[in-house]
């Protein structure tokens, strides 16, 4: 009897720390957004024929050009999938009608607008169990990135919503992605901001996990259903598990699945050969400011928890000299640690200047300063809640970057600027845009399912 007293305690403490979950609005995420297409995913509830407009100030109205619904028969939620063809220089809504009757309205983003500047806010660990933190998104609307990048742990699927850890299943990886997507503002604001996301352990489906993982093709599944970058490929090449190549005007974003080919054996591989070896031809072919992303970090080889260089090193010291040899300026982005914080390379590492940038938690535990130093680290902030804006910009032959650290009230926990030296920049990019003016980048003849 006390067993069971204990039990029904622990459900009780669980449940009652649930987020609440918005009903006067949709859950709606604007993805893959460039000059000619927007791609959105928006969560509903089972037994409605919704459909779905863009509207310009002028009156304008645009269909889907394809449209697609993922469901799950456990589930009383479903996702609608959908892309459409637009003029980026116009304002739009977006309107969602529940037969005749608007039930949703909301102001799109427009993206990137100047090719050779990009703002972009980096964020990771949105832990659900810490909804006195969700004022942080005010302050991320209100900095009106072009681009918002989702680095991992966007939900937690290994644990529940009280903190405690739950047994893995297919079913129970969608039931917390649904937690997520109807309790963050974020889902819920008027104006949307494109994302691009990866994940990391825990929205994979496993602390800590592997390509071991037994649920790691339904997770896939539940990731690309509920992000929106499946259907746009104007400026997106997929690459390897949920990871590709954003093209974002003079800049490239590459987005790496740290987890779906990551060895068990700490002398095995970290993104796997494939995956790796897409990365560095790539890089070599499109040879101009590059951010390489992964949910956890790079370098980290000083420390405890899970890195490239920590879990790998001999993969990982490869890396570097595959890196080195290719002459391409990238920069490192990562999230997972809890804190957040520059690095800075010399150029002797990889034959020019280069930092890694890690954001996190945007509502997550936080941790004390770590009493192991890095012995690469520029600057950092521990204990707090954050997220990091980045503005970049791409102009004679330099290759800035603005970075400042942001809290939950807007304080600015550190501004740095960067520069990464390029010799010729405008020569690669001038060469990079020809090698894409022979591209076909619009698929404006493929037909599409409705």
């Amino acid at each position: 009897m006390r067993y069971q007293f204990l039990f029904v305690l622990i459900i009780f403490f669980g449940c009652s720390t649930n987020p609440k979950i918005r009903t006067d609005k949709l859950s709606i995420l604007q993805g893959i957004t460039s000059p000619k297409e927007v791609e959105f995913s928006v969560v509903a509830p089972v037994g409605k024929e919704l459909r779905f407009e863009l509207r310009s100030a002028a009156g304008e109205i645009l269909a889907p050009e394809e449209i697609q619904t993922v469901t799950r028969a456990f589930s009383p939620w479903l996702i609608y999938k959908m892309v459409f063809f637009r003029e980026q220089s116009k304002d739009y809504n977006l309107y969602v009608y529940d037969q005749n009757k608007i039930i949703d309205q909301r102001l799109i983003g427009k993206g990137q607008l100047n090719q050779s500047k990009l703002k972009l806010a980096l964020l990771s660990c949105m832990d659900d169990k810490f909804e006195d933190k969700f004022k942080i998104w005010t302050q991320l609307q209100e900095k009106n990135p072009e681009y918002v990048l989702m680095v991992g742990d966007n939900f937690y699927a290994d644990r529940g919503p009280s903190g405690l850890p739950l047994i893995t299943t297919p079913e129970t990886i969608w039931r917390r992605y649904i937690d997520g997507r109807l309790t963050f503002p974020f889902y819920f604001q008027e104006k949307l901001i494109p994302v691009h996301a990866l994940w990391d352990d825990h929205d994979y489906g496993r602390n800590d996990g592997n390509e071991d993982f037994e649920h790691k093709d339904s997770a896939k599944e539940v990731f690309d259903a509920f992000f929106a970058q499946a259907l746009s490929d104007e400026v997106y090449s997929k690459g390897f598990g949920v990871g590709g190549l954003l093209s974002m005007g003079d800049f490239n974003l590459y987005f790496l699945d740290g987890r779906s080919f990551r060895s068990a054996s700490k002398d095995g591989k970290h993104l796997g050969n494939e995956q790796k070896s897409w990365l560095l031809k790539s890089l070599k072919d499109e040879s101009q400011p590059s951010f390489i992303i992964k949910g956890d970090q790079f370098f980290g080889g000083y420390h405890a928890f899970q890195s490239f260089e920590g879990n790998h090193p001999e993969d990982f010291t490869k890396f570097v000299t595959d890196l080195r040899a290719l002459g391409t300026p990238f920069i490192f982005l990562s999230g997972d640690r809890h804190m957040s914080e520059i690095m800075q390379f010399p150029r002797s590492l990889f034959g020019l200047p280069s930092f890694e940038i890690t954001s996190s938690p945007m509502h997550g535990k936080v941790y004390d300063p770590h009493e192991v130093k890095n012995p690469w680290r520029v600057v950092s902030v521990e204990n707090r809640v954050n997220f990091t804006i980045i503005d970049s910009i791409a102009r004679d032959n330099h290759w800035f970057l603005d970075v400042t650290s942001i809290g939950e009230k807007g304080e600015v926990y550190y501004h740095r600027e960067l520069a990464v030296y390029i010799k010729d920049l405008q020569n690669n990019l001038n060469e990079s845009r020809k090698r894409r003016s022979g591209k076909r980048r619009y698929r404006k003849s493929r037909g599409r399912r409705r």
